[in-house]
């Protein structure tokens, strides 16, 4: 079984992986379906939700009869959600450029998966400062399956032109662990407290910076 060590790069969930951005999307969320008249979602709706694609968001709260309108909730939702980039709402969680300048140094491929739209993730990157170290990406519109399906992970993997053993799978969810066991990457679990998550993942880190030290000490010994 491969261990941490022997992979060729890491690929990235964004949201609450990378960045501190969750409670962003829920207000997002729910301005865009205020704005309609939909009064009847609230932040526990929303929370164990994050991660998946927005469609599979408003399917999961309203049916697919939702569908009709989505693209109307989708633009108000990302057009409050770059209002909260812009003020300042959304960061880099502790440790995180720390952690991508250390894994380029140790001449490591980044990539993100995020259910995240093209043309959002690549201004988030852009104004973070992090797009410098990241080598490729998927976007939730360049697949037809959301997470938890593998098939952004999969995407990822063949962009790198590795196999799925040879890369790292790091997330803060199910969505994330789940897909990274299926297709047979390491699973690292961050940024949740949650240790008895079904499925485990094959490491489990609090923080980021709990992270750094563990790449450290195993890479730079």
């Amino acid at each position: 079984m491969n261990d941490l060590k022997s992979v060729k790069a890491f690929i990235f969930d964004l949201d609450g992986t990378l960045i501190d951005s969750v409670d962003a999307h829920i207000r997002s969320w729910i301005i865009a379906l205020n704005y309609l008249g939909i009064k009847d979602v609230d932040e526990e709706d929303l929370r164990p939700l994050i991660g998946l694609s927005g469609k599979d968001i408003m399917i999961k709260l309203f049916g697919t009869n939702i569908m009709s309108k989505f693209p109307r909730i989708r633009w108000l939702k990302d057009r409050a959600f770059l209002r909260e980039l812009r003020e300042g709402r959304i960061r880099l969680y502790p440790g995180v450029m720390k952690l991508l300048q250390l894994l380029k140094r140790l001449g490591l491929r980044v990539a993100i998966a995020s259910s995240t739209p093209n043309y959002m993730l690549i201004h988030i990157l852009d104004f973070l400062g992090i797009a410098q170290y990241i080598d490729v990406f998927t976007c939730g519109d360049e697949v037809v399956k959301g997470k938890p399906n593998p098939e952004i992970f999969i995407r990822t993997v063949n962009k790198l032109h590795l196999r799925p053993k040879d890369v790292a799978i790091v997330g803060d969810t199910v969505f994330d662990v789940k897909p990274a066991n299926e297709i047979n990457s390491i699973s690292v679990l961050v940024n949740n407290p949650d240790q008895n998550m079904n499925p485990k993942p094959r490491y489990y880190f609090r923080w980021i910076y709990e992270f750094i030290d563990f790449i450290r000490n195993e890479f730079l010994k």
